[in-house]
């Protein structure tokens, strides 16, 4: 006969089985965190290359396409308003993750819902851009690198939003009390998305080329 361990268990029949142990929240937190900072920086690297092709192209404005003849471009300051709004959401949800590492758990479910509801009027506001707009990507390099990085800025949106549900319907269950880094990972990738989308309003606040062909 073997002696029993703790965490071992015994069924009705007699056979000896060994109980499976669960990992420490913190040793899953830190997997998770690392996962998620090698996802921003994967992502990272994505949208920088499209803002280089958008300056590159309007640089060197090859034939004159960058802006054909007849081209338009899209509202500067509109693009700054769905950049500010996707600031303002992630304002929100730090207000909220700050308040539940101090213990005000109803602070982090209004945080996030309000998080959530800015992501949805942001994710709105762009796809009306998008929608409304008179360009097409083969209306010239500015039209197809236009549509590229608002349309990643919609994506990134929607992403955001799904998973910002998900931390408001778990706070509202409780879930997060005492363990917070869930909500830390998830405000790492808000703060990213926050940041794309002040790039992508500067990035796309360059409409002239300087490479004017005669």
């Amino acid at each position: 006969m073997t002696a029993l361990t703790h965490g071992d268990a015994v069924p009705a029949g007699g056979e000896h089985v060994s109980a499976g142990h669960h990992e420490h929240p913190d040793v899953v937190g830190g997997r998770q965190r690392l996962g998620v900072i090698l996802l921003i920086l994967a992502d990272v690297a994505f949208v920088l290359s499209l803002v280089f092709t958008y300056l590159y192209l309007r640089q060197l404005n090859t034939e004159g396409g960058w802006i054909p003849k007849d081209g338009g471009t899209e509202s500067i300051g509109f693009g700054w308003v769905i950049a500010l709004v996707m600031v303002a959401g992630w304002a929100a949800y730090r207000w909220g993750e700050t308040a539940a590492r101090a213990g005000q758990q109803s602070r982090l479910v209004l945080g996030s819902a309000l998080a959530v509801l800015i992501a949805a009027v942001d994710l709105a506001l762009q796809l009306y851009q998008m929608a409304v707009s008179t360009l097409r990507a083969a209306d010239g390099a500015y039209a197809s690198s236009f549509m590229a990085l608002a349309g990643y800025h919609a994506f990134h949106v929607l992403l955001t939003l799904f998973i910002g549900v998900g931390v408001w319907n778990r706070a509202r269950l409780g879930k997060y009390t005492g363990n917070h880094w869930q909500v830390r990972i998830v405000g790492y990738w808000w703060a990213w998305v926050a940041v794309s989308a002040v790039i992508t309003a500067a990035t796309l606040s360059f409409t002239t080329s300087p490479h004017v062909v005669p």
